[in-house]
């Protein structure tokens, strides 16, 4: 075992060092696979670290205290490291060629490693895979596809290759959902039509408002594009599959047929084409005639578009105007009963009411306040920034407009005459700014001899002020 037999210049190699260079390589990889372990799944987890940043210290710690493990135990056990150098040196040369790619993947393991652009956890997209990173190692990268399936990429690939990180910075992003319909489509309604599917599918998140563009006027459809805001980015075919259930029930009760090739088909010879009899031609009509979704099988909803114009503030918009709004806000139906909200809820909507009505009950005098169509609800405490002052239940089946504060500064903005409709509506509600003014008092937001000398007056300068916020 102790016998040299091999010979390098003059280095000799025996059984036994061989066998204790295994052994102490072996011992090596163990501490560190233990110690990357115990940094990634212990220690660093209780930092408060993202799984990504764990990952990445843990393997670079691990490696390195790896190495210098390997090298303390060959000192100790008398192995001469400078012969392995000669040995390593000489073999360089030949293998060198042999070991050019996973030479290559190492210092790629090591880049991704260091710069952190790919970090386990992260949702990727490479080619036509996806999938999340599960484990990033010095030659390789595991990636877990969407259907559970771990694939192996070499990391030469994830380095010199264009990567879509959907999680880069957060797992927050856009999902965007085409939609094509005829061209004897209301441009208007498709759009309210796919607003109103996006706010009924509950993962899309109303953090952000989702947008519909008008992308193109093709040859044979008009085409939209629908874009919503997702808390969970890798969730995106989950949403789209969900998003296009609702929006094609929802183009079929509103009477929208979605895009067909049209072929006009021309005969070269006319005068072959067999007559027919006139009699027959009400039993032949339906063969000509494009079948598209049944009025009978749904009801037709009312579009927003229309229960708008109803309003006299809204009686002169133009169709841009409407659409505008339609953009950025929703419609909300209750039944008789329900809350629209409660005293101290968060004042974080403001309503308009397009048919139906709610009303409020002031706890003091006990008298019921009914705001029918055509009137707004919630604009004091949206405009404030404070809670609820009564509470709002629907007295009547009704349909509102709801606009989020961003919504209703752009209302403002874009009609100018909404601004004195609110005011004068506040102003018939003499008790409420009352009773609001009593509990702004209680908060110490206003000032009590400014707001009760023209509450009205008070009411304007704040919305002057949340239209022109840097005045």
């Amino acid at each position: 075992m102790n016998l040299p037999f091999f010979r390098l210049g003059e280095s000799g190699f025996t059984i036994s060092a061989i066998a204790q260079f295994l052994l102490i390589v072996l011992i090596a990889v163990l501490v560190s696979v233990g110690i990357r372990r115990l940094l990634a799944f212990q220690l660093l987890r209780h930092l408060g670290l993202q799984q990504g940043t764990r990952e990445s210290v843990a393997a670079i710690t691990s490696y390195a205290l790896g190495t210098l493990l390997c090298i303390a135990l060959l000192q100790a056990t008398g192995i001469n490291i400078a012969s392995l150098a000669v040995v390593a040196g000489s073999l360089s040369v030949g293998i060198g060629f042999g070991l050019q790619e996973i030479t290559k993947n190492f210092i790629s393991g090591l880049t991704l490693l260091i710069e952190r652009k790919l970090k386990v956890g992260d949702f990727i997209e490479i080619d036509d895979l996806l999938g999340h990173i599960s484990e990033i190692s010095l030659r390789s990268t595991v990636i877990r596809t969407i259907t559970d399936r771990h694939i192996v990429v070499p990391n030469s690939d994830l380095v010199s290759n264009r990567i879509i990180n959907w999680t880069y910075s957060n797992t927050k992003g856009w999902v965007s959902i085409p939609v094509s319909v005829s061209h004897e489509s209301d441009p208007l309604l498709v759009i309210e039509v796919l607003m109103d599917s996006a706010y009924l599918e509950e993962t899309v998140s109303t953090e952000r408002i989702p947008e519909v563009y008008f992308t193109n006027i093709g040859e044979n459809s008009l085409d939209f594009k629908l874009w919503v805001w997702a808390n969970e980015i890798d969730q995106k075919f989950k949403i789209e599959s969900s998003l296009n259930f609702i929006i094609r029930q929802n183009l079929k009760q509103h009477g929208i047929w979605l895009a067909t090739p049209r072929i006009d088909v021309w005969n070269r010879n006319p005068n072959v084409v067999i007559s027919s009899n006139p009699k027959d031609y009400p039993q032949h009509i339906g063969l000509q005639r494009s079948h598209g979704p049944s009025s009978k099988d749904f009801s037709k909803p009312v579009a927003v578009r229309d229960l708008l114009r109803q309003l006299p503030c809204f009686k002169q918009c133009t169709d841009l105007e409407l659409r505008r709004l339609v953009e950025i806000g929703r419609r909300m139906r209750l039944d008789v009963g329900e809350i629209l909200y409660r005293e101290g809820d968060p004042g974080d909507a403001f309503y308009i009411v397009l048919c139906g009505a709610v009303a409020y009950t002031l706890p003091e005098t006990q008298k019921t306040t009914a705001i029918r169509a055509g009137q707004f609800v919630g604009e004091f405490s949206l405009m404030l920034g404070v809670p609820r002052t009564v509470t709002m239940k629907a007295i009547e089946n009704t349909t509102l407009f709801m606009l989020k504060p961003q919504g209703f500064q752009k209302l403002l903005s874009d009609q100018p005459r909404i601004y004195e409709v609110i005011i004068k509506e506040m102003g018939r509600h003499e008790e409420e700014l009352s009773q609001q003014g009593r509990q702004l008092r209680e908060l110490g937001l206003i000032n009590s001899d400014e707001y009760n000398l023209n509450p009205v007056d008070w009411v304007r300068q704040r919305l002057a002020a949340l239209l022109n916020p840097g005045q």
